[in-house]
């Protein structure tokens, strides 16, 4: 069964993108669709309500107009946001041009960081929400990080060499870290996820949901380092360079940044592990990082690591 088949109503719909999530349709009338490879109904229909709530100034988030379930694949149908893919166009790390595509990363975090919208969804495929109340950011994420690591434990274990007292470090790290929850995370900032106009500035921002949750705005700061250009070689170097920018812009603490980088490379090494078109998961990546030096305890990571 062809994806497009999951889109009745819409024989001419042209597929644009896809993702771990799913994959996107054009359908003309200024609406897309989203076929999604995980979400149920019920999560689709809090995600479209969580859309709505979004109170960001400047910057475009999706805008949910239907939910169907007619297919195995749930599929929402959207307000088209304008723009296209910064990765389409951001010039190429190292060279002095760059500093526009991650300036207009930059400005993406900052302004998440002042949407005061407290995310109730849940994370990954898990069904409770993310925190519960009452519940400490710090807690709340260690607690997280525990689950994902008993859950695919033998999988990271068999590429992260000492993976259980690396993480064992790693979150005597994270709990104690400040309890700062105050702003939104989106979690999946990408160059893929910022859609931009003509002169690189930020449009909209895209595909929520994955890791949105409510927390420190430092954590998107390092996770975006890293997502930026995931499977990049210079993936250290390109992290390395947002690390000092978010430090410079904001005044983020540099060893929290590199914290939270260990704690997302661990949460999306198994993110989609019932991937539909089994793709490769991110256990890789996150033993690139685990297995250098001092990984996963705070230290700066001093090598580039060449993806095998």
């Amino acid at each position: 069964m062809e994806l497009r088949d999951h889109l009745p109503g819409y024989p001419g719909a042209e597929r644009i993108a896809i993702g771990m999530q799913g994959a996107v349709f054009r359908l003309g009338a200024g609406k897309i669709a989203k076929v999604w490879f995980h979400a149920g109904t019920a999560e689709l229909r809090q995600l479209a309500d969580f859309y709505a709530a979004v109170d960001a100034p400047s910057i475009r988030t999706p805008e949910i107009l239907e939910v169907h379930d007619r297919t195995p694949y749930r599929v929402t149908v959207e307000a088209e946001l304008s723009g296209v893919p910064l990765y389409t166009v951001a010039p190429e790390f190292g060279t002095p041009e760059w500093v526009v595509a991650r300036d207009c990363v930059l400005d993406v975090l900052e302004e998440l960081a002042d949407v005061r919208t407290t995310p109730t969804l849940a994370v990954l495929d898990e069904a409770e929400p993310f925190r519960a109340a009452g519940q400490s950011w710090p807690e709340a994420l260690a607690e997280l990080t525990e689950r994902r690591v008993d859950r695919f434990g033998e999988k990271l274990r068999a590429a992260i060499d000492d993976l259980d007292g690396k993480v064992e470090r790693l979150l005597e790290r994270v709990r104690e870290l400040p309890d700062n929850a105050s702003g939104m995370i989106h979690g999946d900032v990408t160059a893929g996820n910022i859609l931009v106009d003509a002169d690189c500035r930020p449009t909209a921002v895209i595909d929520f949901g994955l890791m949105t949750m409510s927390g420190d705005p430092a954590y998107d700061a390092a996770s975006a380092g890293t997502m930026y250009e995931l499977w990049s070689p210079q993936v250290r170097e390109i992290e390395a360079a947002f690390d000092q920018a978010a430090v410079n812009r904001f005044g983020y603490d540099a060893e929290h940044l590199r914290i939270y980088r260990a704690v997302h490379l661990l949460l999306i090494a198994n993110a989609h592990d019932a991937d539909p078109y089994e793709r490769d998961d991110a256990v890789g990546l996150a033993a690139a990082l685990f297995n250098l030096p001092a990984a996963g305890e705070g230290s700066r990571p001093r090598q580039v690591v060449r993806r095998g």
